[in-house]
């Protein structure tokens, strides 16, 4: 397995690598890199915390909008259906197909809040130069 010492693959790298009987070199090497390493986690001791951190509350109110979405449509759904059936004398139909209509609705809705949004650019047309100078004249 190589390191970035020897990666380089050339004279200099190879020279770099103590000799395998040579303990006091590959003790100054082992020193050395421990030194980086020590100052590499002090380096990154902030994004260590954060990650063995809990949560933030952020996590649960994207939960609950969520939540709330998915059942605003049910309900919705519902109550359009049985205000239908209370209309129409028709009791467990319109509740039925209208809670069903709601379900699809809330799934459509938490879909849409947590799928990524595309770029402005990408929704609009290319304009062309013909298109451009178009006034509806030719129709």
């Amino acid at each position: 397995m190589a390191d970035k010492e020897t990666a380089g693959g050339g004279e200099e790298a190879k020279a770099m690598v103590p000799a395998p009987g040579d303990t006091d070199a590959w003790d100054a090497r082992r020193e050395k890199l421990g030194a980086k390493l020590a100052e590499h986690r002090a380096r990154n001791a902030s994004q260590a915390q954060k990650e063995r951190s809990p949560g933030t509350t952020q996590g649960i109110a994207e939960g609950l909008k969520l939540a709330s979405e998915f059942v605003a449509g049910i309900i919705v759904g519902a109550a359009i259906g049985y205000g239908i059936d209370q209309l129409a004398g028709t009791m467990p139909f319109g509740l039925i197909v209208f809670l069903m209509i709601g379900f699809a609705a809330g799934v459509k809705n938490v879909l849409s809040s947590v799928s990524p949004k595309p770029s402005p650019l990408a929704k609009a047309p290319p304009v062309t130069k013909d298109a451009s100078r178009d006034n509806g004249e030719n129709r």
